[in-house]
């Protein structure tokens, strides 16, 4: 579902600096319905590789596979209609003056018809059982709550494969189990960024370690250390 082979990215500086490399020679596999965390610390390159992922940063090196579809500039609108990508931050995805609409706007930004949209809005909302909060503003809302409600938006445009970035940090215990038990429960292919291992346990039947832009380790989450992963 998501192949990664020997690919590296670097971010271009200005002037004659040279370019700094922040993925290398990556490879791994994550088949339909398998779930991953992406687990390294701050700065090993987790968020370079998002968005080499999503076709924002380029590669230097190696090729991305989405289901089965080559990363390219030609194929990115395709390949970006499989994925979803739910920020570490919710108040970076929400944006409008209702959660409703916040869920809607992809939809119609598609071109999908109105009626179809609404629908399909209201459906998401009642799967993750918070349509209690579709009048709501976002800025009104607890972490927790925005969290599924940019999970909501991220679902209604019925991607295959999920990226979370670090979906529990800076919540509360229930609201961490809360969102946990929803993002447990997904069919979708998922990977998953985080620094709790515990989490990624309770998630996930596999880890990849990331360390200085290189993959580290892939194995089950029980069998790393955390003083060695972080």
């Amino acid at each position: 579902m998501v192949r990664l082979v020997h690919v590296s990215a670097a971010y271009e500086r200005s002037g004659a600096s040279p370019a700094t490399c922040v993925l290398n020679d990556i490879s791994f596999h994550l088949a339909k319905g398998e779930s991953a965390a992406l687990i390294g610390a701050n700065g090993a390159g987790k968020t370079s590789l998002f968005l080499a992922l999503a076709g924002i940063l380029p590669l230097t090196h190696g090729s991305i596979f989405i289901d089965g579809i080559a990363l390219s500039k030609r194929a990115i609108r395709t390949i970006r209609r499989k994925i979803g990508f739910v920020f570490q931050n919710p108040d970076d995805q929400l944006f409008m003056s209702r959660v409703y609409d916040d869920v809607l706007f992809g939809l119609l930004n598609m071109g999908i018809a109105e009626d179809t949209a609404q629908n399909r809005a209201r459906e998401t909302l009642a799967k993750l059982g918070i349509e209690h909060l579709a009048d709501r503003s976002p800025l009104r809302l607890s972490g927790g709550e925005k969290r599924l409600c940019a999970l909501a938006a991220v679902l209604v445009m019925d991607p295959e494969i999920l990226f979370f970035d670090e979906p529990t940090a800076f919540l509360d215990p229930k609201a961490q189990r809360a969102v946990s038990a929803i993002i447990w429960a997904l069919p979708h292919t998922k990977l998953i960024a985080t620094h709790d291992l515990a989490f990624a346990q309770s998630l996930c039947t596999r880890a990849l370690v990331l360390r200085s832009g290189s993959l580290a380790a892939d194995a089950a989450p029980s069998a790393l250390d955390p003083e060695w992963v972080f």
